[in-house]
């Protein structure tokens, strides 16, 4: 009988000490030092790890930036054919080509990596137009598996929730140009006005859309990754939203504000080893792209563990 008291009374001693023990952390967040270009007014607000490069998306320069995602090198640039009135929001890649979302003129924009000539993809349902406290279309993710575009809206027109459109994509062949047909619209509500989504990538090994959330007043910032559930046939499942835990990312993201980062955090995008990368966007309002910005861009890599 003792000997089987004493054996109850260590399976929960063990037993309650594992509970306690406090669970490493998932990530750890890395700073990748970025060329001293992307410290000009560059607006980066989109992001893509695609055939092994980072490709930034700027949202008031006419280019896209190529990026080594291990030293932060700018390898190369393409300078793109835009509107007049552009204002790049998001980028994607499907089917080894690149697509843009625009905000100021909501529209989905196909690029020649090549070339740099861009071109409108045709929507069966226009996008919404940006609102008039400036919230618009502001992220992409193209989800190859089951042919769909999810495309964000920062802020509906009261500002109470964000939105996230799924349109199918259709096409004749693998040469020919797409079209994008509605399907439907979830809504994430948001606390209040200081509360956004900027971003949103496609994890295609753990079917899931991921969301890069933030809330900001005055100098106080928190950021967030949260993830929504992607069914069989690529339908999101709004109820199935919740956060990824990345501990002390907001606490970090303020230390770097004070080394003069900029932390108004504008992409995310995940790389085959499931890594997150998400990047900032270090001017607002009218940008002079070749001047030097009053806050640098920052590129964190959330490395798994």
């Amino acid at each position: 009988m003792q000997t089987i008291l004493l054996l109850i009374s260590t399976l929960l001693y063990f037993s309650v000490n594992n509970t306690q023990r406090p669970k490493p952390p998932l990530y750890e967040i890395q700073n990748i030092s970025l060329s001293p270009e992307m410290n000009k007014q560059v607006c980066i607000s989109g992001i893509k790890y695609f055939n092994e490069k980072l490709y930034f998306a700027s949202e008031r320069c006419p280019v896209i930036f190529i990026a080594n995602p291990t030293t932060g090198n700018i390898e190369k640039s393409i300078n793109i054919q835009v509107p007049r009135h552009f204002e790049m929001e998001g980028i994607t890649s499907y089917r080894e080509k690149l697509y843009l979302i625009s905000e100021n003129i909501a529209a989905v924009y196909e690029v020649d990596i090549n070339s740099g000539s861009i071109k409108m993809v045709q929507t069966s349902a226009p996008l919404p137009s940006k609102s008039k406290e400036g919230d618009g279309m502001e992220g992409i993710a193209a989800n190859e598996k089951n042919n769909k575009f999810y495309l964000l809206r920062e802020r509906n027109d009261d500002r109470t929730e964000s939105l996230i459109y799924t349109y199918s994509i259709e096409t004749t062949g693998e040469s020919s140009p797409i079209t994008l047909k509605y399907e439907s619209v979830i809504s994430l509500p948001l606390e209040n006005t200081q509360w956004r989504y900027s971003d949103i990538c496609y994890d295609s090994e753990n079917s899931k859309l991921i969301c890069l959330k933030s809330f900001s007043k005055g100098k106080l910032r928190k950021q967030y990754l949260e993830t929504i559930d992607i069914d069989e046939n690529g339908n999101l499942a709004a109820t199935s939203l919740k956060e990824i835990v990345i501990e002390n990312f907001s606490e970090t993201s303020n230390k770097y504000k004070d080394l003069d980062y900029s932390m108004n955090l504008e992409g995310i995008t995940l790389d085959s080893e499931g890594n997150y990368y998400v990047i900032s966007d270090n001017t607002s309002g009218k940008a002079i792209c070749d001047a030097p910005a009053k806050e640098k861009t920052i590129l964190l890599k959330l490395k798994r563990k």
